[in-house]
C-alpha cells in the first residue's frame, strides 16, 4: 500500500512494476540490434501513452490522469502525477496502464500523518469503525 499526503500538487511514488514490462524493453532493444546492459540504466520517455486511474473506496469517485512522468531508477520506477481527488483518511484503488496494458496496480492510503507520527501512533483506517484489532499485542490481525 502506498501512503500519500492529502495536499495539493504533484505526487511522486516509487514502484517495482510488472516484470513483463522490463522483458519487453530488453526484447525490443535486442531485436532492433541494440545492446541491453541493465534495466537500471535507462530512463523511460515521460508520459507517453501512460495513464493513471484512481478510484476512491466508498463513494467510487474516479479520476483518470494522463501526461504522467515516468523515470527509471535503479531497480524501481518513479512516477510523478497530479491528482485532484485525494481526501484525508481515504483509500484508493490505483491502476497504471500503458496503451491499455496493465503496468502497475496498488492501493493508496491518504493521511496527513508523517512517518514519525505513524511509527509512534498507529493509525486506523476508518477511525476504528470498520477494522478492529483482534489483540493489542498483535496489530497485524483484525476482526472485520
Amino acid at each position: 500500500m502506498l501512503i500519500l499526503q492529502p495536499t495539493a500538487g504533484e505526487k511522486t511514488i516509487t514502484i517495482a512494476p510488472r516484470s513483463e514490462y522490463y522483458n519487453s524493453l530488453k526484447s525490443r532493444a535486442l531485436n532492433d540490434g541494440g545492446i541491453f546492459e541493465s534495466s537500471d540504466c535507462f530512463t523511460l520517455i515521460s508520459g507517453i501513452n501512460y495513464s493513471i486511474n484512481l478510484r476512491r473506496d466508498g463513494d467510487g469517485k474516479e479520476e483518470t490522469i494522463t501526461g504522467v512522468s515516468i523515470d527509471g531508477i535503479p531497480n524501481f520506477t518513479q512516477i510523478k502525477f497530479l491528482p485532484t481527488i485525494l481526501q484525508e483518511d481515504s483509500t484508493y484503488y490505483l491502476e497504471i496502464t500503458n496503451e491499455g496494458n496493465l503496468f502497475y496496480r496498488d492501493k493508496i492510503y491518504v493521511t496527513s500523518q508523517t512517518n514519525t507520527e505513524r511509527e509512534v501512533n498507529k493509525y486506523e483506517i476508518g477511525n476504528g469503525t470498520i477494522y478492529k484489532p483482534f489483540s493489542d499485542s498483535d496489530d497485524n490481525t483484525y476482526i472485520i
